[in-house]
């Protein structure tokens, strides 16, 4: 797959760890504060977002905590939010993480306050599971669970990470975790057949291929969208491999090429099928279109594991509009 340059990825998209920002400007106080916030309400989100960061925290939590008291409006404490989501990335990023997670749950109606956790949330932890560092995105999830207990957006969201997080690592633990979530999920939607395939492919990459078998059973004829339809295709392959029925595995890893040239994970599969097989000419004449292929973005196949988080840019711009001075046209990002 081809890893983005960090210019694609929003900022926010930095490992917990990041660097402190040295040398700290001095300290912040409830002037400096509102003018920060008055340059992000005109679109100034960047820059004020790195002169934030330069602030000694303690200065910082001490002016947030009087802010907050102050009762300000809706508007201005989701300001507030973003101004530190974006100081994230320039320094102190886990003081920032839990000030702009106390500014939205500061928001006085529960219904606007919620809409906005539950979308900060998502797209932080999208953006980390976009440049694959892992453990912050859990972190992130994790978060949104704790101000969210139970909510469905943020529990798929999730499941669907661990997933993606396990099958690259290789981790039994958030597989694991993120079957325990897909089966909950399930048990609420039964008929949800995206959730069934995703609880397939993780049962599968547990090595428990007959349970995966038995969860593909109970589709029936469901109707799905090309990603679904793509990792179902995936999944029913590597299942006939393993089981040793060769033929099967080329049909269906020959299905998902049609249906996906630019999929890598197709390509081998149907390489590894014909290799089983004593196909050694219909193998290299798969590799070598894969080969042969121009240069993309995203694999159809981490299309379908990233899903929504792919969109992370817009949630996030979407929050941004909301805040912005309708007399200013524009912004930094």
């Amino acid at each position: 797959m081809r890893f983005f340059p960090i210019s694609v990825v929003l900022s926010v998209a930095v490992a917990f760890g990041a660097p402190s920002a040295s040398p700290a400007q001095g300290r912040l106080d409830a002037n400096g504060y509102r003018e920060l916030l008055d340059e992000v309400r005109g679109g100034l989100f960047i820059s004020s977002g790195r002169v934030l960061a330069g602030f000694d925290p303690d200065s910082v939590e001490r002016v947030v905590g009087d802010f907050i008291a102050s009762a300000p409006g809706a508007r201005e404490l989701k300001t507030a939010a973003l101004l530190h989501t974006e100081a994230i990335a320039h320094g102190y990023p886990e003081i920032h993480v839990q000030l702009a997670r106390s500014l939205l749950k500061a928001i006085p109606d529960p219904e606007d306050r919620d809409d906005w956790i539950r979308r900060w949330w998502l797209a932080l932890a999208f953006s980390y599971q976009v440049q694959l560092s892992v453990g912050p995105g859990v972190v992130a999830f994790e978060g949104a669970l704790e101000d969210l207990p139970g909510d469905r957006d943020v529990r798929r969201a999730f499941a669907a990470a661990l997933w993606m997080f396990g099958k690259q690592r290789e981790e039994p633990a958030y597989l694991t975790r993120a079957g325990v979530l897909l089966q909950e999920l399930l048990e609420e939607t039964p008929d949800d057949p995206d959730l069934r395939i995703r609880f397939a492919g993780v049962l599968l990459d547990l090595g428990r291929s007959e349970d995966a078998v038995f969860v593909l059973d109970q589709l029936g004829d469901a109707r799905l969208r090309s990603g679904p339809r793509l990792a179902l295709l995936l999944i029913r392959g590597e299942i006939a491999l393993g089981a040793g029925e060769f033929g099967a595995a080329e049909a269906a890893f020959a299905e998902a090429v049609r249906r996906s040239r630019r999929s890598p994970a197709a390509v081998a599969g149907l390489v590894a099928a014909r290799l089983s097989q004593g196909d050694a000419e219909g193998a290299a004449e798969a590799a070598g279109a894969l080969l042969a292929r121009a240069p993309t973005g995203w694999e159809p196949e981490w299309r379908y594991w990233l899903g929504p988080a792919l969109d992370y840019p817009g949630i996030f711009q979407a929050m941004k509009d909301e805040v912005r001075d309708p007399a200013e046209g524009g912004s930094e990002r």
